[in-house]
Parts: structure tokens; sequence; C-alpha cells
């Protein structure tokens, strides 16, 4: 594999054509709007241009272009080709995306970016599945990555992500409500504290724990969520995420009581 196209050269590409000049591929880019062309890379004047021109194609735009841009490049992409698709687009989309590469002979990868790529740019971990899967992992390991590779087919190093995002995402939520309340309520430095000491630890136990306990004082810890939610109600204080705790607990208290 020698010649590596990324189609959308914003933050995140730029960063990974600077890991594919570095590992020493030679690198092409394609993107409509006026960004920078990276140290190194040649900026194809089309989409159709850099796909034909690629061993490799890397998709790094916006998850709701995902389709349309494969739909194109389906009818330029060599059968000998691979392309990967790094955007965020849904399983679904994922396994649409792969049948349409997949009919014109090309192979298929589904990767799945775990962490901020501007933190580690194109050595960042990633989840790699699909038809193409073991050649791309490679690649991505000369980027300095951490990969991995998960038995099947286009989705599931997306599902992966996104049942990873579950928690990622909600953890963020939670402890922005918290550090809220707690500089509101003047005890930041308290709250903080007690975010660390949750976060560390026995881990596999503390996970037991939350399921468990949630589930058998899920009556009495809705009525403290009700209470909290109030509380940060008179700080003036957003409470989604409390809003929600309490809403769970509910739920689970009633299927307790049935």
């Amino acid at each position: 594999m020698r010649v590596v196209g990324l189609i959308g050269l914003g933050e995140a590409g730029s960063l990974y054509a600077a890991g594919a000049v570095a590992a020493g591929y030679e690198v092409r880019g394609f993107d409509p709007a006026p960004t920078p062309t990276p140290d190194g890379v040649v900026r194809d004047a089309s989409l159709d241009d850099l796909v034909a021109a690629s061993d490799l194609v890397i998709v790094l735009t916006g998850a709701v272009l995902s389709l349309r841009i494969a739909q194109q490049a389906a009818a330029h992409i060599r059968r000998d080709a691979i392309y990967a698709d790094f955007t965020t687009a849904s399983p679904e989309v994922m396994v649409e995306v792969a049948n349409l590469i997949e009919s014109v002979g090309a192979r298929f990868a589904d990767v799945a970016i775990l962490g901020p790529v501007p933190t580690k740019g194109a050595a960042t971990e990633t989840i790699v599945s699909g038809s193409a899967a073991t050649e791309v992992a490679e690649v991505l390991e000369r980027f300095g990555a951490d990969v991995e590779r998960i038995d099947g087919g286009a989705g599931e190093a997306t599902s992966r992500k996104l049942l990873r995002s579950v928690l990622m995402k909600s953890l963020a939520a939670i402890v922005m409500e918290a550090l809220a309340a707690g500089r509101t309520a003047g005890c930041e430095p308290w709250v903080r504290a007690q975010i660390a000491a949750q976060l560390s630890g026995d881990a596999e136990a503390k996970m037991d724990r939350y399921e468990s306990g949630s589930r058998k004082h899920a009556v009495r810890r809705a009525h403290e969520m009700e209470s909290v939610v109030d509380y940060l109600g008179t700080l003036g204080v957003e409470s989604e995420m409390s809003e929600a705790a309490a809403a769970v607990l509910t739920r689970l208290g009633r299927a307790q009581q049935a």
C-alpha cells in the first residue's frame, strides 16, 4: 500500500494526513472547503480524482456525509483498493457503505476513533472491523496508534464506540453538573475530591455495586435524587443528568414493586 488518500482536511483529517506523511506514505487529500493543505500532501481537485489514485481511501468528514461520499466514491475506487470510514455514522450506515464499496470489488474497514484526535493525532486509539480490518490496522499501527481489531463486519467497530459513549459522554456530563453545583455552593474542592475518589479504586467492584445497589435501593435513591434536583434548582444549576438519574431510579423502583 503506497498511496493514502484522505477525504476531509479539517482538524482530524489534517492530523491523520500528517501521520501518514510521517509514516512514509504518498499522501493525497481532498476537501471542498478552503482548508489549509498539510505539508507533504498533494491536494486533488476532486473527490473522484483522489479515490481513483489511492490505494487506501480514508474518510474523515461529518457522519451525515458518509453515505453520500461512499456513493460517489464507489464509481471511481479501484478493485484492489481499500476504503476506510472513520466517521461517527451509525452501524446501519456503515453496513450500507460497506455494501456499496464491496459491490464494486474493493474492500472496507469500519474505523472507530476512541479518543480526542487533537491530543494524539493519528496515534489516537482505534477499533477496526470489516473485510479490510487487518490491513487498515497495520497502517494505523504505523501511525503509532494502539488498534483493537474486532472480528466481524462493518458496523461492529462503530457499535463498540457507541456503547463506550454511553459511559464516556454521560460521565462527562454528570461530572460537569456536579462541578457546577459544587462551584455554586462554594465547595468545589470537596466535590472534586468526591469525584476523584469514585473514579479510582476497584472498578469491577464498583460496577457491580452501582448496578446491584441501584436496583435494590431504587425507591429510596429516587427520592434522594428528587431532592437533589430541587436543591440544584435553588442554586440555579441545570440538573438534566440528576433528573435523568431520578427517572431511571423511579422506573427501577416501579419494576421492583410490580
